[in-house]
């Protein structure tokens, strides 16, 4: 694999993205969406990228609700082609760190205290399952690097005293991220041979695959676990959540391997392998079996919680377990075998969906007006895309569901009332009406962080960007905004139906769309600035169903008295009302 085929390719392509960010973190964020499957860029960058600048050596801080996982990253770009990232810049990670358990949050600057608040508060409630510390780059990664990373792993570790999150410290060089992005077609980064250690039998096959079952040793699993660590779980959808106190399953699933290992193999479910082909041959007249690569596709906890125990103390060649696997090299059939062999709810729930006749239909929508929609979950990274998980949260808040738009996504998705809320009979142009929306307000708020870490920002500017900080204000800035739309447009709006005009949408970007929002967006929320406070504008719009009606009717007065109407004419031509 050369690395120009691929990511940095995917990333040339980006070129809104580096315009508006620069080279440096548009690199960081498209590695960063890689790693957390998340199609929309604008809104991770505009989430997940700090300000620059007393930043307290945090170059990116995410709280991945969706997979109790927080986030923090330094990231460096070199414009030269040498042998390693500076290793001081690993080292700052201890202080990001440190700022995370213990700074004083009196002086924490504004941009980082929000969400270092609420990274403290779920870490508190139990929320965080991992925390993840990465250096992110693109050089070759380097045993210096290494060593920098492991000492600010086990410090933070220390730190939380104990075992309840799993911390992981990780260098995401340039071959590490080329690998990341070649597993996302192949769902499969082990891609070396790997023996098998048992005969395959009860095999069957279809027409893009073939599939046997086997009985493998605790042993084989304990191996390949420390061998490859998380790269078994490139191609599943949940990867290892850790044997600590608080995963009660996976600390079930040791317990039974150290202390019932001739039980093991009729207590648990066992595991299914995906690999490329299954090559046969003999040695010395034995049977050997060859894997061409590897990913566990189901059984990560199983796999997790074999390789946490100690084999110095518990002999693992004693512990039995079923072992499907699985041959295929076809991608539509791969991520077939994929889904359906993870169950959980929120996956067969979605998959249920993103194949319905409302998304069918909103995808040949989308096509008649030169759009691309993704009905599947996850990173996309090349083209202008929408897709199903970028628009889910924007209609819920364009809709009046501010409060459940915060949500996570998977949450979302089990609920039918919401889905049907976003997503019944609603419309294509009116859907890119909706996400040009958010997709203008992501773009506002990264402006507002380039201006303030660079010293420019002006004191409207500041009021401004201390509500946009709060994550939770963005879908509230959409409901306010479709609540006052029909004042800006100066006709009656329905808000289940307004939509961009067939002509105006055709042909058009969703950069293109999102720039002809930017100036109403830039209308509303210096008056915002004026009607709510930054701590308090969430826990009003909660406890409160009448806060919402009446910041609408405050923000007419006022929209009404700047004249909003006649100085977003221009916009107005382009909306269909109904």
């Amino acid at each position: 694999m050369e690395a120009s085929l691929s990511f940095e390719n995917a990333l040339d392509a980006q070129k809104s993205l580096i315009a508006q960010l620069g080279i440096g973190n548009a690199y960081l964020v498209f590695a960063m969406a890689l790693l957390v499957e998340e199609p929309d860029l604008d809104a991770l960058a505009s989430a997940g990228i700090t300000e620059g600048g007393n930043d307290k050596k945090i170059d990116f801080i995410y709280n991945d609700k969706e997979s109790r996982r927080l986030i923090f990253a330094q990231g460096y770009y070199s414009s030269k082609n040498v042998d390693s990232a500076p290793a001081n810049k690993a080292s700052d990670l201890n202080t990001a760190c440190a700022w995370l358990i213990s700074g004083d949050v009196s002086v924490i600057p504004p941009k980082l205290k929000d969400i270092i608040i609420e990274c403290r508060q779920a870490i508190s409630d139990g929320d965080i399952d991992y925390i993840d510390l990465l250096y992110v780059h693109n050089l070759p990664e380097s045993i210096n690097v290494t060593r920098e990373l492991q000492t600010a792993e086990e410090q933070l570790r220390k730190a939380l005293g104990g075992d309840a999150i799993l911390v992981k410290a990780s260098e995401l060089g340039k071959h590490k991220i080329e690998e990341l992005y070649a597993a996302q077609e192949s769902h499969i980064e082990v891609q070396e041979d790997v023996d098998f250690p048992s005969t395959i039998g009860i095999e069957d096959e279809g027409e893009t695959w073939r599939a046997g079952v086997a009985t493998v040793k605790g042993d084989w699993v304990h191996q390949v676990f420390h061998k490859y660590g998380d790269k078994l779980y490139s191609a599943n959808y949940r990867g290892f959540l850790g044997a600590g106190r608080r995963k009660r399953v996976n600390s079930g699933i040791r317990e039974s391997a150290e202390k019932m290992p001739g039980d093991f193999w009729a207590f648990n479910n066992g595991i299914t392998i995906l690999t490329m082909k299954i090559v046969k041959s003999k040695v010395k007249g034995q049977e050997k079996i060859t894997l061409k690569g590897l990913s566990v596709i189901n059984g990560a906890q199983t796999t997790g919680s074999i390789g946490s125990v100690d084999a110095t103390k518990f002999n693992l060649g004693s512990v039995k377990l079923l072992c499907r696997v699985i041959e295929c090299s076809d991608q539509d059939t791969v991520d077939k075998i994929v889904r359906f062999n993870n169950t959980q709810n929120i996956i067969t729930t979605w998959d249920q969906f993103s194949n319905d006749s409302d998304q069918k239909r909103i995808s040949e929508e989308f096509e008649k007006i030169g759009f691309a929609y993704n009905r599947k979950r996850g990173f996309i990274g090349t083209g202008d895309q929408i897709g199903i998980e970028q628009v889910l949260q924007p209609l819920l808040a364009y809709h009046g569901r501010p409060t459940d738009a915060v949500r996570g996504k998977n949450q979302l998705f089990v609920n039918k009332q919401l889905y049907e809320n976003a997503f019944s009979a609603k419309k294509a142009r009116h859907i890119l009406f909706v996400y040009s929306l958010a997709k203008a307000i992501d773009n506002k708020r990264l402006e507002l962080k380039e201006k303030s870490g660079q010293g420019q920002l002006i004191a409207v500017e500041e009021s401004q960007l201390a509500l946009l900080r709060n994550l939770n204000f963005k879908p509230f800035l959409i409901s306010v905004i479709a609540n006052s739309l029909e004042t800006i447009v100066g006709v009656p709006c329905d808000i289940l139906t307004t939509g961009f005009k067939p002509d105006a949408a055709k042909g058009a970007s969703v950069t293109e769309l999102a720039a002809r929002w930017l100036p109403v967006v830039e209308t509303f929320l210096p008056l915002l600035t004026a009607v709510v406070q930054p701590d308090t504008f969430f826990r009003n719009l909660s406890g409160d169903d009448g806060f919402l009606k009446t910041v609408k009717v405050q923000m007419d007065a006022m929209l009404s008295a700047t004249n909003a109407a006649n100085k977003h004419s221009t916009f107005a031509g382009l909306v269909a009302p109904s």
